[in-house]
């Protein structure tokens, strides 16, 4: 709005206990915007709703109650600016632009240290890690109930550019049994190419859904598919809130990453781009890998995601 003065927007809060409850979340939002960044006031509308358009209430499991109105008490912005509005859409409904950011390459999660744990005959009801360095300093890392866990390598190395660890996996079954298991690895540091440059691209998924929106489809097929050079490499890992069961989440972000390497893979194709290698994972609510937090609604609503990174070819 700073480098675009005649664009307007319009805040919508949304209170459970009321429009005028909500009116005065919008005006919160408006003072901020105001004092903070010098827009205009009168470029700024307020209004107030009992819940928002598309509520999380209406949609999610009546178990996870509080953290689905938490989701629906909410400040939206609307615009029918079109210099703030998202490719190929218009009207109140549309979302905004993406905000385009700089910054440092983040390490693959192809870098993670992963510990699976898989028994045949009976699952663990809990595991957890003890990883010993070759100093005797102890990390613990859990307790966990999934059956696989990747932790970024640096959590484990600090600042060491890499290390022996001795790694003891202790599982309690659901009968109160106890398992260890130990193994010894070698972890080395992850660091970026120097020369290696990306782009990184993320669309957001409604509550509970895992098919993108037409406009989140025609973004992917006319703004990313044609950034894809020929022989590079996309790596598209989906992501969910922690809402719902992890099972279920773990499938829903893979859905997700589908949903999008089927667009993509379409275009690319279209395009006549050749030797392009798709990578796909769902890493449902893992939090070590999760993109934001899960403590408050909006970062869940962030985390409800497909991210996407072009890697060009080295050759």
């Amino acid at each position: 709005m700073d480098q675009n003065p005649a664009s307007t927007i319009t805040l919508v809060g949304s209170s459970e206990n009321g429009p005028a409850e909500g009116k005065l979340m919008a005006a919160s939002v408006q003072t901020y915007l105001v004092d903070v960044f010098s827009i205009n006031a009168t470029r700024i509308a307020i209004e107030g709703r009992n819940k928002p358009k598309v509520s999380e209430e209406e949609r999610g499991n009546k178990s996870e109650l509080k953290l689905l109105r938490e989701g629906d008490r909410r400040v939206s912005v609307e615009s029918n600016s079109p210099v703030l509005l998202m490719e190929y859409q218009n009207g109140p409904s549309a979302p905004l632009k993406p905000v385009q950011i700089s910054g440092a390459q983040d390490a693959p999660i192809s870098s993670y240290v992963t510990f699976k744990v898989d028994r045949e005959d009976e699952a663990f009801r809990t595991w957890k890690m003890e990883v010993t360095d070759k100093n005797g300093t102890v990390q613990n890392f859990g307790p966990y109930t999934e059956e696989e866990v990747s932790i970024p390598g640096k959590t484990i190395l600090g600042t060491k550019p890499e290390g022996d660890y001795q790694m003891k996996m202790i599982g309690t079954s659901s009968a109160g049994e106890v398992v260890t298991k130990e193994s010894n690895v070698h972890i080395v540091a992850w660091t970026p190419a120097k020369i290696e440059e990306g782009m990184r691209f993320s669309i957001i998924y409604e509550f509970d859904d895992a098919t993108a929106i037409q406009m989140y489809n025609k973004y992917l097929s006319e703004v990313v598919a044609p950034k894809i050079p020929a022989n590079a490499k996309v790596i598209i890992h989906g992501h969910t809130d922690v809402i719902g069961e992890q099972v279920y989440n773990q499938a829903l972000s893979l859905k997700r990453a589908k949903d999008v390497q089927t667009t993509l893979k379409n275009s690319v194709s279209k395009l006549g781009t050749a030797g392009v290698l798709f990578e796909v994972d769902g890493l449902g609510e893992n939090e070590n890998s999760a993109p934001f937090g899960n403590k408050l609604p909006e970062q869940r609503a962030y985390n409800r995601t497909v991210i996407i990174d072009i890697i060009p070819s080295k050759m």
